[in-house]
């Protein structure tokens, strides 16, 4: 049965006095560190996750590497993930978002509209998109394109008018969001435009151009308008059947083990589902390892994960940043399945982590 080296234990020494015994150190060996056997009982289930988990490690039966990461985890390019306009339908199954696709006479009335609003004909190309919702009502979108061309000839009212239309029929329309925030701006009503662009944001998280608005749109506001990535520097891999390698930095390490332990031991994991009021294993997952980063460091200032996070709880807007900074990275469209009332609480989390 394993135990933590004494580089971990060392780290951890302050912090699990306060919560209990440390764990027995052994000797730190040359690179890869290795935990040595000993003779211990099954740990019981724990409020706190991070004690939990570094028991769970000492008496499990695989064996457990300990590595700081010799370099930085690269940030993946998630740009090409991206959310493309699409409506709701309510069902009595739920939710159902569906593409927009015109056919038939539709099809061809859009078209047109489309040839005239690149050909500069905004008048024609309007009337154009209004028959395109005459012929199939389904196409709530045409109402965007309608308020593009009046703004194109800044007619300002008119296009908030339209934009505000369409985001009544199709609440996820992340683009009338986008192009009303440019409208507001221009009307020099900043927290309207601040609100618009975040909603935008989260409808289409990982859009590039829509976060350079996003930056252009917080700064000239006094927001906070750096970009953010939650992004651990830990990696958790099975290299053998019984052995598990853990690779982290000094600031992720404490997530790494609880990683690790949710990964690797089924009886740790089951206790952590059994005793959360959360259904979606997933979620309790991410909220434990999260927890296990947050509690040795949350006194910790001026480390931007951890200033976000206590930030977040502070303002009881844990769930959103579990929801936006993890769940949309990889998952953007699943801000299309929200209510939105959810995407509004989510467009404020943003406006939150911005204020200076």
């Amino acid at each position: 049965m394993n135990k933590l080296t004494t580089t971990i234990i060392l780290m951890f020494l302050a912090f699990t006095t306060q919560i209990g015994a440390a764990p027995n150190a052994a000797k730190a060996g040359k690179g890869t560190q290795n935990a040595s056997k000993a003779t211990a009982t099954a740990p019981q289930p724990s409020t706190n996750v991070l004690q939990q988990a570094m028991e769970t490690l000492n008496v499990s039966k695989l064996l457990y590497a300990i590595e700081f990461l010799e370099k930085p985890i690269r940030l993946p390019d998630r740009s090409a993930n991206l959310n493309f306009t699409a409506r709701q339908e309510e069902t009595d199954k739920g939710i159902v978002v569906k593409a927009f696709k015109p056919e038939g006479e539709a099809k061809k009335m859009y078209h047109a509209a489309e040839l005239d609003f690149e050909s500069h004909k905004f008048a024609a190309a309007r009337e154009k998109y209004k028959k395109t919702m005459l012929i199939d009502p389904s196409q709530t979108w045409m109402m965007t394109f309608i308020a593009q061309t009046y703004g194109i000839e800044k007619k300002f009212n008119e296009a908030e008018s339209w934009y505000k239309k369409s985001i009544e029929a199709n609440y996820i329309d992340y683009l009338a969001h986008w192009l009303l925030a440019d409208i507001y701006m221009l009307k020099g009503e900043k927290q309207k435009a601040i609100f618009e662009i975040s909603v935008a944001k989260v409808l289409n998280r990982n859009n590039p151009n829509l976060e350079r608005k996003r930056k252009e749109v917080y700064a000239a506001n006094g927001l906070d308008s750096t970009s953010w990535t939650f992004h651990p520097q830990a990696i958790v891999e099975k290299s053998t059947a019984n052995k598990v390698t853990i690779k982290a930095d000094s600031l992720w390490m404490h997530y790494a083990i609880v990683k690790a332990a949710w990964e690797n031991e089924p009886e740790f994991r089951e206790s952590r589902i059994k005793n959360s009021p959360r259904k979606n294993k997933d979620e309790v997952k991410e909220l434990d390892c999260i927890l296990g980063l947050l509690l040795p460091n949350a006194d910790k200032k001026g480390i931007p994960v951890i200033d976000r996070l206590n930030k977040a709880m502070d303002a009881n807007k844990l769930e959103e940043f579990m929801f936006y900074e993890i769940t949309l990275l990889d998952h953007p469209d699943f801000a299309y399945y929200l209510e939105p009332e959810k995407i509004m609480s989510l467009a404020d989390y943003l406006v939150l982590m911005a204020r200076k």
